[in-house]
């Protein structure tokens, strides 16, 4: 990685406008990419280190464009190669929603950020042509995370019998545009109180309430299930005011597209973190397992769909 910071600098400094920029870390994430700010002249970037081989850039730019023709605020690209991995982005500053939401103006950013998958939906219609397909394949792909960092032990046909019933769930839902990681810490509060969206290289085309749940059911956020089911009601009704009918269904429908999805993003997510802290030795995200299995148990708890799964999670060898 050092090696690529030395790549990255002589990049910057024979290959684009920004020779004499001073650059630091601004963060990295839970996959091979990371970020840096750079300074230059005064104003200051953001800088993407992706490796190629392990994250390709080519998505990012491509969905970035798509998005911002559609007046969604993403970053704008000032220097790219692909090749290389590095991209010089504009930037959003450091106020995450996960700050910014502990102020007092917590339900309009809420009702912001919702705003914004509205517009997904609403704008992005071409997703299905353009985007990769959240399909049962995919879905099982996911869901084996889960098995193999917290379920070694299971055979992969028990296990698909388990999850079988929520996969088939699930791809009944309507599909549209789907960031795939709409949460706290890839939303930001620009300067101009508007909300830039980052992250969103992995979107697909998938459930209509994929991006609901990441957001209300965060990992990283603990948010009132009677909350969520009103938030969740009113997201349906301005659906239904947008004219996507595919909402047009009732509620308690439109509560288990939400529950469904969220349940296997959690699996998922929860596999991710074990990963993470036993492979990569990255342990911070283990501290977020407690939420993600509170919201799991509430989903199970009330679908006697699920009783396989449910009796299945209960064996899991989760680390707290």
């Amino acid at each position: 990685m050092d090696n690529r910071k030395a790549l990255l600098a002589d990049w910057l400094q024979e290959k684009t406008p920004f020779q004499g920029g001073s650059l630091s870390i601004a963060s990295a994430d839970a996959s091979f990419r990371r970020y840096f700010r750079l300074v230059h002249q005064g104003q200051s970037y953001i800088v993407m280190d992706a490796p190629p081989d392990l994250e390709p850039s080519l998505p990012f730019v491509q969905i970035g464009q798509w998005m911002k023709q559609s007046a969604i605020q993403v970053p704008e690209i000032f220097a790219q190669d692909l090749e290389l991995g590095f991209l010089v982005l504009s930037d959003f500053g450091d106020l995450h929603y996960q700050d910014a939401i502990k102020g007092p103006n917590r339900e309009s950013l809420y009702q912001s950020a919702i705003a914004e998958i509205i517009k997904f939906q609403n704008a992005l219609t071409d997703s299905e042509e353009k985007l990769p397909l959240f399909d049962q394949a995919w879905q099982k792909k996911e869901l084996d995370i889960f098995r193999e960092w917290c379920l070694p032990g299971v055979p992969d046909s028990e296990y698909l019998h388990c999850t079988q019933t929520l996969i088939e769930q699930i791809d009944r839902i309507p599909k549209a545009f789907m960031h795939r990681d709409f949460h706290c810490r890839n939303l930001l509060l620009c300067p101009n109180e508007q909300v830039g969206i980052i992250d969103f290289q992995g979107a697909m085309h998938g459930p209509v309430t994929y991006d609901l749940v990441s957001l209300l059911r965060d990992c990283y956020v603990d948010n009132d299930e009677n909350w969520i089911k009103q938030t969740t009601l009113q997201f349906q009704d301005s659906l239904l005011s947008s004219n996507l009918e595919y909402a047009r269904v009732e509620t308690d429908e439109f509560i288990r597209w939400l529950d469904f999805t969220g349940l296997q993003r959690h699996l998922k997510c929860i596999g991710i973190f074990h990963r993470l802290h036993i492979r990569d030795h990255k342990p911070d995200y283990m501290k977020e397992v407690p939420r993600v299995i509170k919201y799991i148990n509430t989903v199970l708890d009330r679908n006697p769909l699920l009783q396989d799964l449910k009796e299945l999670f209960n064996r899991a060898k989760i680390l707290t």
